[in-house]
């Protein structure tokens, strides 16, 4: 019996470091503004940032619901973040 609990759907994207990379590539490198997350009592969504030093934002809005799991990838502009 396998006693690991499933992995998280912002943990779960096999390319989830390559979406990170790329962007960090095309924009400058990471910026000194912490990574940013937070996530439902309940772990069923959440979000996470991550922040390059042009000023964009790669934003991860991600769902699990019983065994459905989704991540949407954003690029957001400089002064565009709430």
């Amino acid at each position: 019996m396998d006693q690991n609990p499933p992995a998280k759907p912002k943990d779960a994207s096999p390319d989830r470091d390559d979406r990170i990379e790329d962007f960090l590539a095309r924009h400058g490198g990471r910026s000194a503004k912490a990574v940013r997350n937070a996530e439902s009592q309940g772990g069923t969504v959440g979000w996470s940032e991550v922040y390059a030093s042009d000023g964009y934002t790669l934003r991860c809005d991600w769902s699990s619901f019983g065994s459905r799991e989704e991540m949407t990838y954003s690029e957001i502009a400089p002064g565009a973040h709430p």
